[in-house]
C-alpha cells in the first residue's frame, strides 16, 4: 500500500521565484574593465603575474608565490577574500569567467603532462610555464613589458604588494601601432 507524504515546504511563490530571476539577470557581472577600474586590484593583478614569471629570481617574489594555499593561485597574499571572489568570477573569454579558463586550461595541461612525463610521475603546476600564461592572455600583460616598466618596478620596490598613498599606478601604457 502507498503511503502519502504531506510535505511541510512553503507553497512556491511565483512573485518571489520571479524576483529572484530578474535579480539574476540584472546582476552585473565583473569585465576586465571593472578590474581595471580598481587601481589597487588591477597593480596587484601585475605583482602576481610578475611574480609568476621571476620568483626563480627574485626571494620576495618566492616567499609570496609560496604562502599561497588555493589550486587556482588566486588567494592571498595577493588579493583578500572579496578580492579573490570578484576575480574568479570574472568573466574573461565570452562567457566564461577566470575560475573556469584557470580549471579548464590547467585540467588540459595536466593530461598532456600525464601522456609525456608518467616516467617521472612529476605533474606539478609549474608558475611559470602553466599558470603566467593563462593570467597574461586573460589580462592582456606583456610579461616583457612589465619587467621593463620602471614605474611599476619602482613602485613594487617601495611599497611591495599594496599600494601607498601617492603611488599612481594606473597600468602599463599602451602601445601605439
Amino acid at each position: 500500500m502507498a503511503s502519502t507524504s504531506t510535505s511541510s515546504a512553503p507553497p512556491l511563490d511565483i512573485e518571489q521565484i520571479t524576483t529572484a530571476a530578474a535579480n539574476l539577470k540584472t546582476t552585473p557581472l565583473t569585465t576586465i574593465q571593472d578590474l581595471k577600474n580598481q587601481p589597487c586590484l588591477w597593480y596587484k593583478v601585475h605583482v602576481f603575474v610578475y611574480d609568476l614569471r621571476n620568483f626563480r629570481e627574485i626571494p620576495d617574489a618566492q616567499a609570496r608565490l609560496d604562502r599561497i594555499m588555493d589550486a587556482s593561485y588566486i588567494d592571498l597574499p595577493y588579493f583578500t577574500p572579496d578580492e579573490v571572489h570578484l576575480l574568479k568570477s570574472s568573466i574573461v573569454e565570452g562567457d566564461k569567467t577566470l575560475e573556469g579558463i584557470i580549471e579548464e586550461t590547467l585540467n588540459e595541461r595536466l593530461e598532456r603532462r600525464i601522456k609525456k612525463r608518467v616516467e617521472s610521475g612529476d605533474f606539478r603546476v609549474c608558475a611559470a610555464h602553466d599558470l603566467a600564461p593563462i593570467f597574461e592572455k586573460v589580462f592582456d600583460i606583456k610579461s616583457k613589458d612589465l619587467a621593463k616598466n620602471e614605474e611599476f618596478l619602482t613602485i613594487l620596490g617601495r611599497s611591495g604588494l599594496d599600494l601607498k598613498d601617492g603611488d599612481g599606478w594606473k597600468g602599463l601604457p599602451k602601445k601605439k601601432n
